[in-house]
């Protein structure tokens, strides 16, 4: 390893990378177009943001397959030092990605909710106010695959193209994902970027459930944070060459391993 590289390295190691001198790519998922757009303003100092499917956390080694070929890609341009997930433990669909050549950054949070609210801690706190919550974002409203008047025309198109004319299993998988939110009763919105065409149909989709609506206030820090830095060890995960993601028994909840 010549000079140059060891000093990164230990840069990584001693967690206090500066993404300012750094050539780094992110890895998003698409629920977070809207947040990384406001964010990164007419001139991101990320190089490219690579998008993946939202909702691939339902098929946690679908998700881990998509990331990684993500990875591969990104990590055969030379110019590329390192690599920004915009994820969480999602399902444990980033559990065993390992980069072969830049280091990767994740917070540790479990989900995008987690990143949105600005902390897992605070993700924890408000499902214990509020347990019956179903939180909604811009990215999810746009993606139609929140709870409201269009989730059942989206997911039948979507289950019809995947399985064809038997409509009975559509109707079956149809009716598991109603039940699967059935304890539910509360449409809360988190929001970072003041979109009010996505909260007003947030509400409806309220309204149509005969649920309560409740606004929640996000936090951009950890997202920020992310995507400028700084890294510190408490907030995200650096996993360097060679290791890989792992799940975290502790508050941490990623770990490298």
């Amino acid at each position: 390893m010549n000079q140059s590289s060891k000093k990164q390295s230990n840069g990584f190691n001693e967690m206090k990378a500066a993404p300012e001198t750094l050539k780094y790519s992110v890895i998003a998922c698409d629920v977070f177009k809207e947040e990384l757009e406001s964010l990164g303003g007419e001139k991101p100092p990320w190089s490219g943001i690579q998008y993946l499917e939202m909702g691939l956390h339902d098929q946690p080694d679908l998700l881990r397959k998509s990331i990684s070929i993500a990875l591969r890609k990104l990590e055969m341009n030379a110019s590329i030092e390192a690599i920004v997930f915009v994820y969480g433990l999602c399902g444990t669909g980033l559990v065993g990605i390992s980069p072969s050549r830049c280091p990767i950054i994740i917070p540790r949070a479990h989900d995008c909710v987690s990143i949105l609210l600005g902390s897992p801690k605070r993700h924890s706190e408000i499902l214990q106010k509020y347990p019956e919550a179903y939180f909604y974002s811009p990215g999810w409203v746009r993606g139609k695959r929140a709870p409201g008047p269009d989730r059942e025309k989206h997911l039948r198109a979507f289950y019809t193209q995947r399985y064809g004319d038997d409509q009975e299993l559509v109707d079956e998988l149809l009716e598991a994902d109603k039940e699967s939110f059935a304890h539910h009763n509360c449409a809360a919105y988190v929001d970072l970027t003041q979109n009010e065409k996505a909260e007003d149909y947030c509400k409806s989709c309220a309204h149509s459930l005969g649920w309560k609506f409740r606004k929640l206030e996000g936090d951009p820090r950890l997202l920020h944070d992310l995507l400028y830095g700084p890294w510190d060890d408490k907030r995200f995960l650096i996993v360097q060459p060679g290791r890989s993601i792992a799940l975290s028994t502790d508050s941490k909840v990623l770990r490298e391993q």
